[in-house]
């Protein structure tokens, strides 16, 4: 009865644009920046988006779209526009984004949180989805370039998962996956985000961290995977962990090549012995 008695509040909810981005939403309690800017309330990684593009104003009495001298302009249901006031419903493009402006009770809110977890989180692990952890990364890189700032980039992959599926079934390495998914969530904590991207590989990025920093995260994890009593029906399983690391900008200056560096340090793991680190 709370939630449908809660006012109702102006959100902001993109709902096409960039594979990243689509689904993010932001309740708008003050005026609120729109761009590239890693720093802004909706940051965008559409490249037609300027890094300070848009805002929406707090008038007071109201909520107005306000361009902020962008390159390519903003549109308010189909017309250009560089200050206008705002009404429910309303649709606002910025370069290839589109986005709804909306007014949402409780219960709207509740539910299109939901929606946004189910868009953005992986079940089995609780971490993000690959779409999720691409967007992220690249807004976070930005932010590393704007501030002369390290980030860290590890690639794992979980070593004897085939042979546990093969000796006890998959819903046994299912298991396994999860349960390590959830352990490299905690280890990594506040320090940056992990995601799932596929089977039994995971990634982390972290912000702030330069290649020997992310060699000792890495570690800890390693260490948490090898000291979990993982065990399902009574069946001890021990799984291993091989992890490669890299540095942006030290080793490459985009998502693309620091993924591909990474992951030729976690191909080195694997051909020394697997259960290791490698830089």
């Amino acid at each position: 009865m709370r939630r449908v008695k809660a006012p109702h509040r102006p959100v902001l909810v993109v709902v096409s644009g960039s594979e990243g981005d689509v689904g993010r939403r932001v309740i708008v309690e003050r005026t609120l920046l729109i761009g590239r800017d890693p720093d802004a309330a909706l940051p965008l990684s559409d490249g037609l988006v300027s890094w300070h593009h848009a805002c929406i104003d707090d008038r007071g009495d109201g909520w107005a779209l306000v361009d902020l001298g962008s390159t390519n302009g903003v549109s308010l249901n189909d017309q250009k526009v560089s200050d206008a006031a705002l009404k429910p419903n309303d649709t606002i493009v910025i370069g290839t984004s589109v986005m709804r402006f909306e007014l949402q009770d409780g219960v709207a809110q509740a539910y299109n949180q939901v929606v946004e977890r189910l868009l953005n989180i992986d079940d089995l692990s609780g971490l993000f989805v690959r779409r999720k952890f691409d967007a992220e990364l690249s807004q976070m890189l930005e932010a590393g370039r704007k501030q002369g700032a390290s980030v860290a980039l590890l690639v794992m992959d979980l070593d004897g998962i085939k042979k546990i599926n093969d000796t006890h079934g998959h819903l046994f390495g299912a298991y396994v996956i999860g349960a390590a998914g959830k352990l490299i969530g905690e280890v990594v904590g506040a320090r940056g985000m992990g995601s799932r991207f596929g089977g039994d590989e995971f990634l982390a990025a972290l912000p702030g961290l330069d290649a020997a920093a992310g060699v000792a995260v890495a570690e800890e994890i390693r260490a948490a995977i090898a000291a979990h009593p993982f065990e399902r029906e009574g069946v001890p399983l021990r799984p291993g962990i091989s992890i490669g690391v890299a540095e942006f900008p030290a080793d490459a200056d985009d998502p693309l090549g620091l993924f591909q560096k990474a992951d030729e340090a976690l191909y080195r793991a694997k051909q020394g012995g697997k259960n290791r680190v490698c830089r």
